[in-house]
């Protein structure tokens, strides 16, 4: 099922908040794709039509956060 243009950056933008709150209690390492789309509600596949990787996440969490 193909989402709108809105609910994909709610989406995203969801999956980089669940991670930045996993990341924190739980460290980068402690946590993995599916942990965090699990969380967030939405299906581990649709992780990758976002991000590249985890790494990718983290990076455009660092991005999206700076003053």
């Amino acid at each position: 099922m193909r989402v709108s243009r809105k609910e994909a950056e709610a989406n995203r933008e969801r999956v980089v908040e669940v991670a930045s709150a996993l990341y924190r209690k739980h460290g980068f390492d402690g946590i993995g794709v599916a942990d965090i789309m699990k969380k967030a509600g939405l299906t581990h596949g649709g992780f990758y039509g976002h991000f590249g990787s985890k790494d990718d996440l983290a990076a455009e969490k660092v991005v999206l956060r700076r003053p």
